[in-house]
């Protein structure tokens, strides 16, 4: 009777606030579909990619490397692994680790843009936030190296980055690129802007990805032998820190 009435609305609210809670965190259906694209590019990863195959011997300089000298090994490793493999393992790196923290650039893109432009809008902005992210992952690649020969050891180089990236990691400049992230641009509907503003959104994320993220990438590039749970720790953070809903007067801003 009413008893049953009453129990069946406490079900419900109770199922609503928890599909909301789940949904604030990154659990939605888009979040879930960015979840299965990040473990699709995890299980290609784990299966022996041919960049994270070659990684430890890429990213392990010698002594008092210098920067011809990786260059150098650079320009070896994509003689051996060819540029579509270098390219495609740090894409695969980057789907990885970012795919689940796309949900909220994803969501402003659909919402904003003509019904007929959104696919067009999200693969643009996917074009732009891979470029960077590639070109970024080959300086990483780079930057590893001589960390490894400036220290002499992969636990040297690691714990340099290491000490770097918690410094970084509580800086109040961290925390505003961290913020940046949060921010959604105005996306116009008609004339090149219409291509141009979804472009420049993959871009500009990417940058303040970059600048937010940086040490959590370089840090498995440095620790090659245990690149993958240092990865999987990184994605988590990483995942963590954009569903979080941001500082009072940063949600929602948008800019030009």
């Amino acid at each position: 009777g009413r008893g049953l009435d009453q129990a069946r609305e406490h079900l419900s609210s109770v199922e609503l606030m928890l599909r909301q809670w789940l949904q604030a965190r990154g659990f939605g259906p888009l979040g879930l579909l960015l979840w299965s694209v990040s473990l699709c590019a995890w299980l290609l990863i784990v299966g022996g990619d041919r960049l994270h195959v070659v990684l430890p011997l890429l990213c392990g300089g010698p002594s008092n490397a210098t920067i011809p000298q990786g260059v150098f090994a650079l320009d070896f490793a994509i003689q051996t692994v060819g540029w579509p493999a270098l390219a495609g393992g740090s894409v695969l790196m980057v789907v990885a680790m970012m795919a689940p923290a796309l949900a909220g650039p994803f969501l402003h893109l659909w919402y904003r843009s003509l019904s007929r432009h959104r696919w067009r809008a999200i693969l643009l902005f996917i074009a732009g936030y891979l470029s960077i992210w590639t070109v970024v992952c080959v300086f990483l690649i780079l930057t590893a190296y001589l960390l490894h020969g400036s220290t002499g050891s992969e636990l040297g180089a690691g714990l340099v980055v290491a000490a770097t990236g918690l410094a970084w990691q509580v800086s109040p400049a961290r925390a505003r690129c961290l913020a940046r992230c949060h921010l959604r641009p105005r996306l116009s509907i008609f004339g090149v802007a219409a291509f141009t503003d979804p472009l420049l959104f993959g871009l500009t994320l990417a940058c303040w990805c970059v600048a937010t993220c940086w040490a959590l990438m370089l840090l498995p590039l440095c620790l090659a032998d245990a690149h993958l749970p240092l990865m999987a720790a990184g994605a988590l953070l990483v995942a963590i820190e954009r569903t979080k809903q941001s500082r009072p007067g940063r949600s929602g801003l948008v800019f030009r």
